[in-house]
């Protein structure tokens, strides 16, 4: 995958972090494993075992999706950097002239 492929991504997966119907259906997910974890009988191992592993998976999604986040902005970085790096003498000359 190259950096416009990855930035692209990262953008994805801001788009879908800062979704509201997101945010909402992942608070539910995380409030409904904890309602039926706390109501789940001690001696139900299994159970309790289950939703753990239910949660860990649903912040292991949330996290990969943030790891994606910050994989694009370093791409965005390096594409930006490479832009700078390409540019003629002339447009390096005008660009630190007006950002003066």
């Amino acid at each position: 995958m190259n950096d416009q492929q990855t930035n692209q991504r990262g953008i994805d997966a801001t788009q879908v972090l800062e979704n509201v119907a997101f945010k909402e259906a992942f608070a539910k997910l995380n409030d409904a494993v904890l309602e039926q974890l706390d109501s789940c009988p001690i001696r139900d191992h299994e159970g309790r075992l289950l939703l753990t592993q239910l949660r860990k998976i649903a912040f292991m999604y949330e996290g990969m999706l943030r790891g994606m986040v910050e994989t694009g902005k370093l791409a965005k970085h390096k594409i930006d950097m490479s832009t700078l790096r390409n540019e003629s003498d002339g447009r390096k000359l005008l660009r630190r002239v007006t950002n003066r």
